[in-house]
């Protein structure tokens, strides 16, 4: 990222300088700043974020499906979601993970074979936001988050990766193969796109872009499955 970028990022988010890093390897810093549907959730926030943590959680969960996630689409990015406000659920754990490090709130972005979802902590009291689901998605009674996580767990006999599907399901409970279930960092989220971007180049026999995508998504994270699925495509 440029000086002058690092400047206009500080503007944009003068408070945590983990997420100044972070945004290199999402989209351009003036796409946040010039995005009138972002400027707007922002400020919507900012007025709120001195209420009550737990109310103010749950309110930036369902104001920032209000105002920038319209449309459930497999295998956007989050380019594409400010643009459009399209989104499954990895450019949406994008915009949530970005707006809770903006607001200094403590989450963790768990992936699994075909998902991804936020478990955001205030008072040692765990949250789900399961970006997906505009209704239902916050979740914050106790047995209900010991259920949804159990959903999730790996399998004893699953041993295989399942590397041709990608990840973002709007039915989060399926498919049932269940290998995966780890903590990511936002640059290896941001990564999934690519992924994602990659099986689709595949489907449509574009080797070519598919083998680029999965680079691009390998630079960003060394994951087992963007590897294997690498390997088929590279020339």
């Amino acid at each position: 990222m440029s000086f002058n970028n690092l400047l206009q990022a500080q503007s944009f988010n003068p408070k945590n300088e983990e997420l100044l890093h972070d945004i290199e390897f999402i989209s351009s810093v003036e796409k946040f700043e010039h995005n009138t549907h972002w400027s707007k959730l922002v400020r919507k926030l900012e007025k709120k974020s001195s209420t009550e943590a737990e109310y103010f959680l749950e309110y930036l969960f369902f104001k920032t499906h209000q105002k920038l996630l319209k449309d459930y689409s497999k295998g956007t990015t989050f380019s594409n979601l400010l643009e459009t406000g399209s989104y499954d659920c990895v450019s949406a754990s994008i915009t949530y993970s970005v707006l809770l490090k903006y607001f200094d709130i403590a989450h963790r972005i768990i992936e699994t074979d075909y998902h991804v979802f936020i478990i955001a902590e205030i008072n040692n009291q765990e949250f789900i936001l399961e970006t997906t689901d505009p209704r239902n998605g916050f979740i914050s009674n106790i047995d209900k988050i010991k259920e949804f996580k159990e959903g999730f767990l790996p399998h004893s006999n699953s041993a295989v990766i399942n590397q041709t599907e990608s990840v973002g399901s709007l039915v989060y409970g399926e498919p049932n193969s269940k290998t995966i279930y780890k903590e990511i960092s936002l640059r290896e989220l941001s990564a999934l796109q690519f992924f994602n971007q990659g099986l689709i180049a595949m489907q449509n026999n574009d080797y070519t872009l598919a083998s680029r995508r999965l680079q691009q998504a390998l630079n960003l994270y060394n994951s087992k499955r963007i590897n294997m699925l690498f390997k088929i495509v590279a020339p």
